[in-house]
């Protein structure tokens, strides 16, 4: 949903992101350095401490921004890095959920952490039904809850401490999300084959 967002958004921040550049900053070390933030969020969201998971999860998601903003600004897009950032995310959001779970499993908290298991089933199942519309040639980026919604949603639950209702909506949403891909994929695929 934010995606339609994007290149308004890059507009606004394109005099950070040449400031990055300018700096010897490139994306691929944008992105590796906002894995490396996402996973200091998860190891202090498991050690309970809500609102400073929050401000680093901002943080990973700046990095997140600004690694594609730079790569545009200095012309270097390439299959690489669209690659590793993709993977980049997933380990990102992996070490997130698995923070957040460890946080619910130490407090012995059984529905937050059966919301976050399928939070995480849910976030995979997006990720991987849009690659493999990718790889049938079809682009699929519909859907409620892609990655930026949740790092929003994720953020405001741990800021404002109401991560538990947060996990269990984007338990919902994120499956619902995947759902939606998998029955616009094959819509799109049947037209195709009828044409």
């Amino acid at each position: 949903m934010l995606g339609h967002y994007k290149t308004p958004l890059h507009r606004l921040f394109d005099p950070v992101a040449r400031l990055l550049f300018r700096a010897r900053l490139r994306p691929n070390h944008l992105t590796v350095a906002g894995l490396g933030v996402s996973i200091a969020a998860a190891y202090v969201l498991s050690m309970g401490r809500l609102r400073w998971g929050a401000v680093l999860l901002a943080v990973a998601g700046l990095f997140d921004f600004f690694d594609g903003a730079v790569a545009r600004l200095a012309g270097s897009d390439s299959d690489y890095g669209a690659f590793l950032d993709s993977v980049v995310d997933r380990y990102s959001d992996l070490a997130v959920l698995l923070g957040i779970l460890v946080y619910y499993e130490t407090r012995g908290d059984t529905t937050g952490s059966i919301a976050t298991m399928a939070t995480l089933a849910g976030t995979f199942m997006v990720s991987y039904t849009k690659a493999r519309a990718q790889s049938i040639g079809l682009r699929c980026e519909v859907g409620i809850m892609e990655r930026p919604e949740r790092l929003i949603a994720l953020i405001a639950g741990a800021t404002f401490l109401v991560l538990t209702p947060v996990m269990v909506l984007l338990a919902v949403l994120t499956n619902v999300t995947a759902v939606q891909r998998i029955i616009y994929t094959r819509r799109i695929a049947r037209d195709l084959t009828l044409r």
